[in-house]
């Protein structure tokens, strides 16, 4: 898996018109991947840990907000199950 330029992966998700929310997370790879492939798999599990507590916290407000873990789960691409026994101990 050589990368010798940049390599980028982002997700974006807009609210219907007149919704405040925008959420926006972008990761970038640049350089040789072969150069150090460790430092990339330390770098992207930093990225993931440093978005668990935002995840964390919506969930937690879409709990108070009665939403089920269905809806949940479905925002995650999981299942009900694994998103509350996921989440639910928090």
């Amino acid at each position: 898996m050589t990368r010798s330029s940049s390599s980028r992966s982002e997700y974006r998700h807009d609210e219907p018109p007149g919704s405040p929310l925008h959420v926006s997370v972008t990761l970038g790879i640049s350089g040789n991947v072969e150069d150090d492939p460790l430092a990339v798999i330390r770098g992207i599990n930093e990225g993931i840990k440093s978005m668990e507590s935002p995840l964390r916290e919506a969930v937690h407000l879409a709990r108070s907000q009665r939403r089920t873990w269905e809806e949940i789960g479905a925002a995650l691409g999981i299942t009900r199950q694994s998103a509350w026994e996921r989440f639910s101990v928090d």
